[in-house]
């Protein structure tokens, strides 16, 4: 009896300790950030992309507050160090105006690709500001994310960012009426996966501003491709019968107080967790339109999408705001410690044996003395 009840009463102990904790951590509306960086206005000269590994972990952070401070609006530039992050790349699409053109990208690779493992796979989508034909201006917010590009602190993955035309700033998918940005988006996609070491299990997707928007278009038409998704600084245009379809894609949305307002997104993660979905939402309490820098810098949202895996149950964030999460505080925990609880079941008699073996010579130690 003693055999089959302490492996079980071990799990359920252990599933109520975890179960509680991440229970009082949904509702929790306190953000956990790490201190902010340090001001700089340091100038960094790079004159090749092999020379952007060579900053210290503190110099990165000093770029990132220097390049904070500069303006972020349309048609700004981006840092030379940013720019050799990524390497200009081409492919080849047919579609509405487009008759087999060459269409540019940027594409960040692992800095050493070892033979015979795939990486994650992280795709941009920029704002309206930074439409236009340079490849370039698409990268002007990423400078955010540095510390996992370059660095000591760096994440080995790649990443994808593609550029709208000035004409068509925003992300749509081609109709009667309009070229589809998002449709070129996946021409690209799809040669990088061919051409590269993807794993396509760990494939996400995030944007800023009108991009996050383009998120949520690019998620609905495809729902079995990505792992997770972090949109920014947006709403969610897609109608409540649309969202049954992402259920399974972990969902981490961001915005500030001059975002966008926050009842609509917070109504879409109600019904996204209703059906079964896995959105987690946090509401940041700052003014301006930027929510994407805090959620890279402060919120490491790029570190938590490299994290996820399709297939894998999702985790929320700390310090988010979770409503009508779908599983009780018990039943994930539990599958966690359930193998735990199957292989002590099994060597129960052998753990008691060597425990008792222990506890003889313990006391034949202390006899001595």
């Amino acid at each position: 009896m003693n055999r089959l009840l302490s492996p079980i009463w071990l799990s359920f102990f252990g599933s109520w300790v975890l179960g509680f904790s991440i229970g009082n951590a949904q509702e929790s509306t306190e953000p956990v950030p790490p201190q902010r960086v340090s001001t700089s206005t340091g100038i960094y000269d790079v004159k090749s992309p092999d020379e952007i590994h060579k900053f210290s972990a503190s110099e990165i952070r000093k770029l990132i507050q220097m390049e904070n401070g500069r303006n972020q609006g349309a048609g700004t530039v981006p840092h030379p160090v940013l720019v050799y992050c990524f390497e200009e790349r081409a492919c080849q699409y047919t579609g509405g105006k487009y008759q087999n053109a060459e269409i540019k990208y940027r594409l960040h690779t692992p800095k050493t690709v070892s033979l015979g493992r795939k990486y994650p796979l992280i795709i941009h989508l920029h704002g309206a500001g930074e439409a236009g034909a340079n490849n370039t201006s698409s990268l002007v917010h990423l400078h955010s994310i540095l510390p996992v590009l370059i660095g000591p602190e760096r994440e080995d993955f790649f990443m994808l960012v593609t550029q709208c035309p000035e004409e068509t700033p925003g992300w749509f998918f081609r109709s009667t009426t309009k070229d589809g940005t998002l449709d070129v988006l996946v021409a690209a996609l799809e040669q990088v996966i061919a051409e590269n070491p993807i794993d396509t299990r760990r494939i996400t997707v995030t944007g800023v501003s009108s991009g996050g928007g383009g998120v949520w278009m690019l998620l609905s038409q495809y729902p079995d491709t990505f792992a997770g998704a972090v949109p920014t600084a947006c709403g969610a245009p897609l109608q409540s019968g649309q969202l049954t379809a992402l259920k399974r894609i972990p969902i981490w949305s961001f915005i500030n107080k001059g975002d966008i307002e926050p009842e609509p997104i917070r109504a879409t993660m109600r019904t996204l967790n209703n059906v079964g979905g896995s959105m987690a939402f946090t509401e940041i309490d700052m003014s301006g339109h930027n929510a994407w820098r805090p959620a890279m810098e402060d919120y490491n949202c790029f570190r938590w999408m490299l994290a996820q895996k399709r297939g894998s149950w999702f985790a929320p964030p700390p310090g988010v705001i979770v409503h009508n999460k779908p599983y009780s505080s018990l039943f994930v925990p539990f599958m966690y410690i359930l193998p735990f609880a199957i292989i002590v079941f099994f060597l129960w008699d052998k753990i008691c044996e060597l425990v008792a073996i222990a506890w003889q010579s313990v006391r034949e130690q202390v006899g001595k003395f």
